[in-house]
């Protein structure tokens, strides 16, 4: 397993509210996290280096080479719970950070087997035999919309206010985390990604950037062609290959 990660502000933002972190065990099993912050410039940029500091951290600790892939949701629970209450008890010492949240999406991978913990609208696509397959499901207002009939999905990729969540990190007390397992064998990748990327780009996009470019520049060419695409929204994107 190999992984690369990048991210940019955009061409719109004044700041990258954006972050990520990703990292690789002496046994080979691999980690990355993906963050995208909200609450205003400061807000948005302190609760997505909360959540990247203490879920990177506590993966490093507490990793042990004996846990199997479904051992990683305990891990992912009491991490992103953490630093859930983390972030919501910081909005109330200082004022100005009223309502800040941030996205998550984490993915450990040991050997072939993969857990997925997700929060928001950040997503983890796989890719395998030349298709691209949405692992996560957005907890968007545009997405409860689609699931409730309410807009097709050509409406749901165009709606003008699909950056509306309904879950995040930090909002409050407790928060409710997706979990996914799969299979990642030797060829396939995961890709996880802030909506800078999947709000610019189509699932046919990501995987025409993925099968035309090599490895080591393909979070460069992501991040090119969402700016190419309008870029309104920080961009970030990290690939783990087996």
């Amino acid at each position: 397993m190999i992984v690369t990660g990048s991210t940019d502000i955009g061409k719109i933002r004044s700041v990258n509210e954006d972050g990520f972190e990703y990292g690789k065990f002496e046994d080979g099993t691999c980690w990355a996290v993906v963050c995208d912050g909200m609450g205003g410039t400061r807000g948005g940029r302190i609760a997505s280096g909360i959540a990247l500091d203490m879920i990177s951290d506590k993966l490093k600790k507490c990793y042990n080479k004996a846990m199997s892939a479904y051992s990683f949701e305990n891990l992912f629970l009491s991490t992103i719970t953490t630093a859930n209450v983390t972030i919501y008890d910081r909005s109330f010492i200082d004022g100005e950070l009223k309502g800040m949240g941030t996205t998550v999406a984490a993915a450990m991978v040991k050997e072939t087997q993969a857990c997925i913990a997700h929060v928001g609208d950040s997503r983890v696509y796989k890719i395998s035999d030349g298709k691209i397959t949405q692992i996560t499901k957005d907890h968007s207002l545009a997405q409860q919309m689609l699931d409730n009939g309410q807009i097709t999905k050509e409406e749901f990729d165009n709606y003008p206010k699909k950056n509306i969540i309904t879950r995040a990190l930090g909002v409050d007390e407790s928060v409710e985390i997706d979990f996914d397992f799969v299979d990642v064998e030797e060829g396939e990748a995961l890709i996880l990604c802030s909506d800078g990327l999947s709000n610019t780009l189509s699932d046919s996009e990501i995987l025409n950037v993925y099968n035309h470019n090599d490895f080591e520049h393909l979070c460069e060419k992501y991040i090119q062609a969402a700016n190419d695409n309008g870029g309104f929204d920080n961009i970030t994107v990290v690939v783990m290959k087996g």
